[in-house]
């Protein structure tokens, strides 16, 4: 089973460049704020199942939605998940002269099983990584084609909530101090990446 945790952006006050005073105001007062969250993954990764020569060029992207009581730092009510369709392209038979595998049917990289909110905060969610039927080579026997069966492998995510303070700040340029993050211009969302190429887009809504 792979686990993987997209974290909040913990930065030290030296970091910061500047400070819009009002927008921190605003934030850090909020009782109640509604997060939309993005998880997006891109990846050169197998898509048959075994240990079989098939890669391609994976893009998948997770949504995730619920309310958030900053003072009890706690979700409220229902967290809603949406997967979006696997994206593959170029897929090949990597670091071999075989043909290229052929998939018999949909490779999905994340499919949601079940969401849990944790005591913490975090919200722990269960998933499959489903691999259809496929042709693959018989390397490195040979460049032959053999067909083998589809399968399952269990994964889960650990996304974080709260922090949205930190639309407020200019994030340092500097890759070292920034850790990867990235604030949008019209400062409504932020960006930080996660483990294993997980890139997480927050945009918290103002509740009350």
């Amino acid at each position: 089973m792979r686990i993987h945790i997209g974290s909040l952006l913990i930065l030290t006050c030296g970091a910061w460049q500047s400070v819009d005073q009002t927008l921190l105001k605003k934030w850090k007062s909020a009782a109640v704020i509604h997060y939309q969250i993005t998880g997006v993954h891109k990846e050169r990764e197998k898509v048959v199942f075994g240990d079989y020569e098939g890669k391609g060029d994976v893009t998948d992207t997770i949504k995730l939605e619920f309310d958030w009581d900053t003072k009890a730092r706690k979700v409220i009510g229902e967290v809603k998940v949406i997967d979006e369709a696997t994206q593959v392209a170029n897929i090949k038979s990597d670091g071999t002269d075989c043909p290229p595998p052929s998939l018999n049917g949909k490779f999905e990289r994340f499919k949601t099983v079940k969401t849990e909110v944790r005591a913490s905060g975090q919200i722990r969610i269960d998933g499959l990584i489903s691999f259809p039927p496929a042709r693959v080579s018989n390397y490195p026997a040979g460049c032959s084609m053999r067909s083998i069966p589809g399968g399952e492998e269990r994964d889960t995510l650990f996304v974080a909530a709260g922090g949205a303070e930190i639309l407020a700040y200019t994030l340092p340029a500097d890759p070292k101090l920034n850790r990867g993050a990235s604030i949008s211009a019209d400062r409504k969302s932020y960006t930080v990446p996660g483990a294993e190429n997980w890139i997480w887009t927050y945009t918290p809504t103002l509740v009350r």
